[in-house]
């Protein structure tokens, strides 16, 4: 039970994509509500890839669980077939359908799914977590803003279906919990309102090129994220202090230093006497943390410290998600930004602002440095005032001189 004034029973279906046909999609269609609202919801393979993805309506659910492999290699053309059958069926009865309005919590990621991994696009989708304030769209707090607020909200049951084991696939059962919750969420009165102001996001519409590139860049994050460690040992210095349920400690490198702690992340201490103690980092500065803990033990009895959980995006991380997001929505001028059409859409007519900064060619000044005709190129680049040089990649292997070239070029621009 995840809202405080329903919970009614939900009849489901499975339907693999191959095998897909109206039978399945009419029954579920004819308990869409006349506002047209359905709640979507996806579960992930490895590589980040879109394993099932499910459509809700107030009181039924159906779910379809993709192929496995590439459908474009092997001679099975009948299941190939059957395949595109049932995607093209999806498309014209619920994805690119206008008449229903799609609702998600993570609207972004399963467009770019829906993309890449079926060649889909969809239509009046709504991405339910632009209606928080927060920055943190991961959060337990944005989820449940996004639901209408902690007060209409079985709150742990709420982040146990949604945050526990996030590191495996949601089975069919949670899918179709967390497909209803976003379809029931959209019909809630005070909420309806607020998702009808945010904007739609409309890949039926977005040029092919662009869609490519925006998924990419979505995917790729997607993939460094699913990198991260769920463990990390944090190598701490012995002189260990602890003061009234708090134990401060200052960790030997930077690259494993304890972070403060995000809401799915903890502090195991364990004691040479083999307990183990779970804390959260509540103060860091540096390599120095403050760690709240539930236990009594003298600092010299610690063993070991780890960080249990994945840690929080980085502030660029955050960004990029928020910035493509825009994008998909139509809110941003991200697709016609000269740096990144040059990089993403070489193809496309570039036309960089105009300088009015008349200054001559800068020459270049190093002396001492002793560089070699390929790191002149690479400088020259760097100081041209040309359009062509606007975006210039400087490449190269260990050891040859990429460091000199940003010093020679620093300070052939401050001589």
């Amino acid at each position: 039970k995840l809202f405080r004034e329903c919970s009614p029973e939900i009849i489901f279906e499975i339907s693999s994509e191959d095998s897909l046909n109206a039978r399945h999609l009419r029954p579920f269609l004819d308990t869409v509500m006349s506002e047209g609202a359905i709640g979507i919801s996806a579960s992930y393979r490895r590589h980040c890839q879109l394993g099932a993805i499910a459509f809700s309506s107030p009181s039924r659910a159906l779910v379809v669980q993709l192929a496995s492999g590439d459908l474009t290699l092997g001679s099975n053309c009948s299941k190939r077939n059957r395949v595109i059958r049932g995607r093209n069926l999806l498309k014209k009865q619920i994805l690119c359908n206008a008449n229903y309005q799609k609702y998600a919590f993570q609207m972004d990621r399963i467009v770019v799914a829906l993309y890449l991994d079926m060649a889909l696009r969809i239509d009046s989708a709504i991405d339910m977590l632009s209606v928080s304030p927060l920055d943190d769209r991961r959060s337990p707090q944005a989820l449940m803003n996004a639901m209408g607020g902690e007060s209409t909200l079985h709150q742990s049951n709420v982040k146990a279906l949604f945050f526990s084991n996030q590191s495996r696939p949601a089975s069919n059962s949670d899918l179709v919990q967390q497909a209803w919750a976003a379809c029931q969420a959209a019909i809630l009165p005070h909420m309806a309102v607020r998702f009808h102001a945010l904007r739609r996001i409309r890949t039926n519409i977005i040029p092919d090129e662009h869609m490519s590139a925006l998924s990419k860049i979505c995917r790729d994050g997607e993939l460094l994220d699913s990198l991260k460690p769920l463990s990390v040992k944090n190598d701490v210095m012995p002189d260990i202090t602890v003061k009234m349920g708090n134990l401060t400690l200052t960790c030997r490198r930077y690259p494993t230093r304890i972070r403060r702690s995000t809401h799915h992340q903890s502090i195991q201490i364990e004691t040479r006497k083999g307990v183990k103690v779970q804390g959260r980092a509540i103060h860091v500065r540096g390599r120095e943390a403050q760690i709240g803990i539930r236990g009594s033990f003298r600092g010299d009895e610690v063993k070991s410290v780890r960080t249990i959980g994945k840690p929080a995006l980085t502030c660029a991380e955050v960004s990029r998600e928020l910035v493509i997001l825009a994008t998909l929505k139509g809110e941003s001028t991200l697709l016609s930004h000269p740096f990144f059409k040059a990089v993403w859409l070489p193809n496309d007519s570039i036309r960089w602002p105009k300088s009015g900064d008349t200054k001559p060619k800068i020459p270049i000044h190093c002396p001492g440095l002793g560089i070699n005709i390929s790191q002149e190129r690479a400088i020259e680049k760097i100081l041209s005032a040309s359009d062509a040089d606007r975006l210039v990649l400087i490449q190269g292997p260990p050891g040859t001189g990429k460091t000199t070239v940003i010093t020679a070029a620093v300070t052939s621009i401050l001589s």
